[in-house]
């Protein structure tokens, strides 16, 4: 068949976390897992690189691409770092001009027509490419244009051509499971208020959600909310703490549970194969989904602690963004995870639509009452494909090729790509700041992670803890 590199590219950790990038660490990049091990079980021969753990330069990456004889080179695609994979996949285009470049993900995916234009790669995959790319790299090695090929759009005549739209997969248990073993697994992690153990790896359950929060750019997975059967979840979870020694599975989904029968299934299925026994695991799901019957079963199957979207302390911000439920019902999930012995995180946005200081301020110590164990402070930016995007696009608002600027964590005010009418960038970096020390600066807070949670380290819990006073003494907040 063909050869195939599937590249996870690096970012630039200093340049776009500030003081924050001491705590950065990779995570399991599942995406990647996937289209590798769907590329070998078609035949193909397959390199998986995940240069944010490897490092390597655009030389280095270009070089091996030649070296290794890539008839295809797939690169995932993300828009704070749409600009240096583009550059990255320009750079493989002159070393290894036999190897024929694909994207794929969110950002190349709603940006192809523009990216083909600018000449850096010859095809992208829109949405699911587990069934889509193997068929392309097929095509693309024996020379062949993917006409009628769905999902995908190349270049023709000087042009772009868009075949139509590849259908949703249905039966997500025909995926093929990760192959991690193509990775540096040992390596990753999740973000210090997700991770309980190491090592980690990462486990799909579900795809589609119906909701439409106005900030989420997950639409491509569709409305439809597809599950894998709860047999085959534990099975892979079973696979995972076995064949891998992982200690912590995190699922990916963006609501795991959705359905609490599902739920509650799984909680079985993991129960039967003994999974608890040897892995803790953890999910994020709405506040409006769980219940005391369901926490207390993610509980016995090993779920150690569960991950809640709460974004906002004001119903009002919670109404404008589409959460549909209120801060009461917030209190009351947090008061059900905590009686089932469930750790929590809770993930806030602070500058959403119609937010001002005032209503920042009263998110921090929404916050600060709830019982909870890790709080997430990320600033609201406007993802392509989220509808906060497209409103911000027709007005005019979105800055132009700056995708670099689009992270949760900003350093620089004049960086910042979105600030609500009720506040100044200045003021909403101040008050970012001021919600880390508020929350984790507090006698009960430092106690609880030194020597009941302990789930981060000593290191990583003294950089923070460096950084919090840095940035006090610095007059930051």
């Amino acid at each position: 068949m063909a050869r195939v590199l599937v590249i996870n590219p690096g970012m630039d950790i200093a340049a776009g976390f500030g003081d924050y990038a001491g705590l950065m660490e990779p995570m399991p990049p599942i995406g990647v897992a996937y289209l590798a091990a769907a590329c070998r079980r078609a035949g193909h021969d397959t390199l998986l690189l995940d240069n944010f753990v490897a490092g390597r330069s655009p030389r280095d990456v270009a070089g091996l691409a030649r070296e290794w004889g890539a008839d295809v080179v797939g690169l995932s695609m993300l828009t704070p770092t749409a600009r240096a994979t583009a550059a990255l996949a320009q750079t493989i285009r002159d070393q290894a001009p036999h190897a024929r470049i694909v994207l794929g993900n969110l950002h190349a995916s709603l940006f192809a027509e523009q990216l083909l234009a600018e000449d850096c790669c010859d095809a992208v995959v829109h949405g699911e490419g587990e069934t889509v790319f193997p068929q392309l790299v097929a095509a693309l090695a024996a020379g062949l244009a993917p006409d009628g090929l769905p999902g995908v759009s190349y270049r023709r005549n000087g042009g772009a051509t868009t075949n139509p739209p590849a259908p949703h997969l249905e039966d997500l248990d025909t995926l093929p499971w990760p192959a991690w073993e193509l990775l540096p697994w040992r390596r990753y992690t999740f973000l210090p208020f997700v991770t309980v153990a190491r090592p980690c790896l990462a486990l799909l359950g579900t795809r589609g959600c119906p909701y439409r929060c106005k900030f989420c750019a997950l639409g491509y997975q569709g409305k439809k909310h597809r599950a894998r059967r709860p047999a085959e979840i534990a099975a892979e979870a079973d696979w995972l703490s076995r064949a891998f020694g992982v200690r912590h599975i995190g699922f990916v989904d963006p609501i795991f549970p959705y359905h609490k029968a599902h739920g509650l299934a799984v909680c079985e299925a993991f129960v039967a194969r003994g999974v608890p026994d040897r892995a803790a695991w953890t999910s994020e799901t709405r506040v409006d989904m769980v219940d005391d019957e369901l926490c207390r079963a993610m509980k016995r199957a090993g779920c150690r602690r569960i991950l809640f979207g709460v974004e906002s302390g004001d119903n009002g911000v919670l109404r404008g963004v589409g959460k549909n439920f209120t801060v009461a019902t917030v209190r009351e999930a947090v008061a059900t995870a905590r009686r089932a012995g469930l750790e929590i995180t809770a993930f806030f946005m602070l500058g959403l639509p119609g937010e001002t200081a005032q209503i920042t301020r009263r998110t921090i110590e929404f916050a600060r009452e709830l019982d909870i164990d890790f709080a997430k402070f990320g600033l609201t930016v406007p993802l392509p494909g989220s509808a906060l995007y497209d409103e911000l696009e027709r007005d005019g608002k979105i800055p132009p090729d700056a995708w670099e600027r689009f992270f949760t964590f900003q350093v620089d005010p004049t960086q910042l790509p979105y600030v609500p009418a009720g506040l100044t960038a200045a003021a909403l970096l101040r008050l970012h700041r001021r919600a880390t020390w508020r929350f984790y600066m507090r006698p009960k807070m430092v106690f609880r992670h030194l020597f009941r949670i302990r789930s981060i380290g000593l290191p990583m819990l003294v950089r923070g803890a460096r950084i919090l006073f840095g940035q006090r003494l610095r007059g930051k907040f």
